[in-house]
């Protein structure tokens, strides 16, 4: 079966290369593909830094598709790289992320029973809640009184693989400015909610050890200064208010 590769990153060349070497040592040399689509937001980088990473993505894939908005919005970088998605599998990556082990489409395609929209590579921050797949909790209130709680399926944009149909179809549904993910099951998009409640996005383990995958990113984000926020639907950059000074006493 063929696999596109949609990879979303900023101007972080030495997160990317890394990523690169990763994944194209352990993963891209097991399934078919047929082209890779990135989008490079202005983001933590220049504009030569962006430049720099659009060549190396070209050094490992010569054909890409490579979108370089003048702004940076994730949700809006998602959109672009799944509408452009053709094959009937999508392995969905970030720029800042290893795989710990090499994975194919043998551990993969098992997991797409006619349920499921996605296969989430296992990594650290994942709680699975004693399930397969990734779920959310909902609790809804009305005044001090719970009226809901219960487990909703969830999806990830961290790196995995997507049944193509279903992403085209979830891109479509997406809206800017709002955190793509959470779009997926928080109550900020009724329409795409609607479309992806009812299928699964299945965990796959590693072989050895639970994670999968390893977050790179979140050292060079500390480095900056720069915290993630969740405002108004949407997760946004901040950076971080510095540490209140000790007073000395007399």
């Amino acid at each position: 079966m063929d696999y596109d590769i949609t990879l979303i990153a900023g101007h972080r060349e030495a997160l990317l290369a890394r990523t690169l070497e990763s994944f194209t040592r352990d993963v891209f040399p097991n399934f078919r593909l047929r082209r890779l689509i990135a989008n490079l937001d202005p983001f933590m980088g220049d504009a030569a830094e962006g430049d720099r990473c659009e060549a190396l993505i070209r050094r490992h894939f010569p054909q890409a598709m490579i979108f370089r908005p003048e702004t940076a919005d994730f949700a809006s970088a998602v959109i672009r790289a799944w509408s452009a998605t053709t094959a009937p599998r999508v392995l969905h990556l970030e720029d800042d992320w290893l795989a710990l082990e090499p994975i194919g489409p043998d551990r993969i395609e098992p997991l797409f029973e006619p349920d499921v929209g996605a296969v989430t590579f296992m990594c650290l921050t994942k709680h699975t809640r004693g399930l397969p797949h990734q779920t959310s909790r909902r609790v809804v209130k009305q005044g001090r009184r719970i009226v809901e709680d219960r487990l909703v399926n969830a999806f990830s944009t961290s790196p995995g693989v997507f049944e193509g149909d279903f992403l085209r179809e979830a891109a479509r549904r997406m809206q800017p400015g709002l955190d793509p993910e959470k779009q997926f099951f928080r109550q900020i998009n009724p329409e795409l909610e609607a479309h992806a409640l009812p299928r699964r996005c299945m965990f796959l383990r590693g072989t050895t050890r639970r994670e999968l995958i390893v977050d790179i990113g979140r050292e060079a984000r500390a480095a900056q200064g720069l915290v993630k926020l969740y405002e108004n639907g949407a997760s946004v950059w901040r950076q971080a208010e510095p540490a209140p000074s000790q007073a000395t006493e007399g």
